[in-house]
């Protein structure tokens, strides 16, 4: 038998309930639903509070009185119902029971003064009540809906009928079915969220400065996904990041670098070129050949002025190494010192030779730019790899689906040049590509990196516009992030990340 008009209307309000993803969109939908199947004057809503168990109200709806009252959202100053068994809502919050009043001004059992006094101040007379618990087979209670004056066709305050009961029933539960899918989806992306939190704090443990990047990138990625939108909404731009892209490449940003937890911390903290160990070891090597060649001298072994000679150089060499061992970049002078001491050697009075520096000492020293070896930066480079075999591992959700692609591919340039895979712009989507300028901007600006000092934001962003031009980067974007970071840009602003859309009880 086909379904009558009133039904097949109501299996399209069940549908779109069914898919409502939005809280306060679902409050609306029900109750205004079941005002209008039941042909109701009005009704109101209290969900439980998930932490005090408490009825909390949350939505007011009345067709008949003027516009200005007819709808009242109470969200900064809830009301929570009297926990009296004598309040409406507590009672049937506790009980669990549908409730059918002819008239509830001759409910003697219950408090109905909250009712008469709001009736009396909007010249209103509630009458027939039906009272109704948010629940699935009246297995947990989730709320409470009371509907009010139930009218016959010719506009008469009626009881609710058993088909007013049965259409609530049914519309209630399928609330009470959504909203417990909702809230364990929601519980799910928490747990997620959660463990993403842990995962920046274990790669704080293992570099202290690296959480602050985590946290510092995922803020710009956001800032510029708003701008972006901005754009679009000015019409200067099509390009426009939808709420689910921006919470995926949140997320990827949180997690790009949680590869570097398989790094070696020596190497992702290393501030110079010898560790502290090496560079004591060296130091005390080349004063042990210094006091070796004067008693040398002395002995006659070593004529005085060849020994001056040496003493100088090995004595300028020595206040200099520190230096050297330090610097972001080395001179030809500097290499070239350090090639003539790569390539002296000491031989003592027994004939056992012993080198101004070793192999792991002059390839250490030979560095020209940054602190690490090729090797040493290679492996650092294998982070990216790391990240996509841990987060491999994970089990993302459709909703997540962009995370591992972003984070994994932030080191990849679009000329090809980057890595680990050399991939290329068509390779590269919007969001890996915020993520890789963020990332670069954060890692140029930032002050607390071991082994380089911070620049400024000119600078920064010259640097950024300079590998756009040379096909690295995004030149859109690039221009799209200077002309946000020129006007907003603050150092050490905090970041409060919150989800996309809280429980509203």
């Amino acid at each position: 038998m086909l379904p009558t008009e009133r039904e097949d209307d109501l299996l399209k309000i069940v549908y779109k309930m069914a898919t409502e993803k939005r809280y306060v969109s679902l409050f609306d939908m029900v109750l205004e639903s079941c005002l209008k199947y039941t042909n109701a004057d009005g009704g109101t809503l209290y969900m439980v509070d998930d932490e005090t168990k408490r009825l909390v109200h949350l939505l007011d709806v009345n067709y008949v009185l003027d516009s200005e009252t007819r709808r009242s959202v109470v969200q900064a100053d809830m009301q929570i119902a009297e926990d009296k068994e004598t309040n409406l809502f507590t009672y049937t919050y506790h009980h669990g029971d549908l409730l059918n009043i002819e008239d509830i001004y001759s409910a003697k059992e219950f408090d109905v003064y909250f009712i008469r006094e709001s009736d009396a101040r909007n010249h209103y007379r509630t009458q027939s009540v039906l009272m109704a618990p948010i629940s699935i087979n009246n297995k947990a209670i989730l709320g409470v809906m009371m509907l009010y004056n139930c009218r016959d066709e010719a506009g008469n305050v009626i009881p609710f009928t058993r088909e007013c009961e049965r259409v609530v029933v049914s519309l209630t539960s399928q609330m009470a079915s959504n909203l417990t899918n909702m809230n364990l989806i929601q519980d799910l992306e928490e747990l997620l969220g959660s463990f993403v939190e842990c995962m920046t704090t274990a790669i704080d443990a293992k570099t202290p400065y690296n959480a602050n990047h985590t946290r510092h990138v995922a803020k710009y990625c956001m800032e510029i996904c708003e701008q972006i939108n901005a754009l679009y909404t000015r019409g200067v731009s099509d390009c426009y990041i939808t709420e689910n892209d921006k919470e995926q490449l949140r997320m990827a940003a949180m997690l790009h670098d949680i590869g570097k937890i398989v790094i070696h911390r020596g190497i992702l903290d290393k501030a110079s070129r010898l560790t502290e160990l090496e560079y004591e070891k060296l130091y005390s090597k080349l004063e042990w050949i210094r006091l070796m060649l004067k008693i040398d001298m002395l002995e006659g072994r070593f004529d005085e002025a060849s020994y001056e000679l040496e003493d100088i150089k090995l004595t300028n060499f020595c206040r200099d190494l520190h230096r050297m061992n330090i610097a972001e970049m080395l001179t030809k002078t500097d290499l070239d010192r350090i090639d003539e001491m790569a390539g002296r050697v000491y031989v003592d009075p027994i004939g056992e030779r012993h080198p101004y520096l070793d192999e792991n000492e002059s390839k250490a020293l030979h560095i020209v730019k940054g602190t690490l070896t090729e090797e040493e930066r290679r492996e650092v480079q294998k982070h990216v790899v790391y990240t996509a075999q841990i987060l491999d591992k994970i089990k993302f959700t459709e909703k997540y689906n962009k995370v591992k692609e972003i984070a994994a591919n932030h080191h990849e340039y679009l000329d090809g040049s980057g890595y680990p895979n050399g991939l290329t712009a068509p390779d590269l989507n919007l969001l890996t590509r915020i993520l890789t300028v963020c990332d670069i901007f954060d890692s140029l600006t930032a002050e607390d990196r071991p082994y380089k000092k911070s620049i400024d934001l000119g600078q920064a962003l010259q640097i950024l516009k300079d590998l756009a031009k040379r096909g690295k980067l995004d030149e859109w974007l690039v221009e799209v992030v200077s002309e946000y970071m020129e006007n907003h840009f603050k150092r050490g602003t905090a970041l409060l990340l919150t989800p996309t859309e809280q429980r509203p009880f």
